[in-house]
């Protein structure tokens, strides 16, 4: 499994024949299996070809809300799953249908009443809901939703 990184451009002068306005990045072997989020992102308003982030789920989870306001929009997400495979043909990939930052739900693994905790949630193409927690939440809240795909166009019946 390979993830980028912007440690990881490559300088142009170092690759040869790479076309105008690309970049060219090196790769990190992903030693650990594990579920990776796979971000479509590109600037608001922009007709650039999107670029393609990899991130450890669990990890970035807190660091989504930053694609609430930005000037960088999502344009697509999946999960990549590693965790339980060793092999390519075991890993899964799971399209997203939305991501939700800031919401609130009780962690039952924390006791018997359970603990108030800030998620971000995510909900797969097939309807799988999932969340991870990252903070201890004061108050319960709806979240904000910060990706939703747009809906499939059905083909037209002959």
């Amino acid at each position: 499994m390979f993830v980028t990184s912007e440690n990881n451009r490559l300088p142009v002068s170092e690759v040869p024949f790479v076309p105008e306005g690309t970049d060219v990045w090196g790769v990190v072997s992903q030693l650990v299996p594990r579920d990776v989020l796979i971000l479509r992102v590109s600037p608001r308003r922009s007709r650039d070809m999107p670029t393609i982030v990899m991130m450890d789920l669990t990890g970035s989870a807190p660091s989504l809300d930053q694609f609430a306001d930005g000037d960088t929009v999502l344009r697509g997400a999946a999960v990549l799953s590693t965790r339980q495979a060793r092999e390519v043909e075991q890993w899964t990939l799971e399209p997203l249908s939305e991501i939700r930052v800031g919401a609130t739900e009780y962690d039952s693994s924390s006791g018997q009443d359970g603990l108030l905790v800030t998620v971000t949630r995510f909900t797969t193409a097939a309807g799988r809901t999932f969340s991870v927690p990252y903070a201890v939440a004061t108050r319960p809240a709806r979240g904000t939703r910060l990706w939703r795909a747009k809906a499939s166009a059905t083909p037209a019946s002959c």
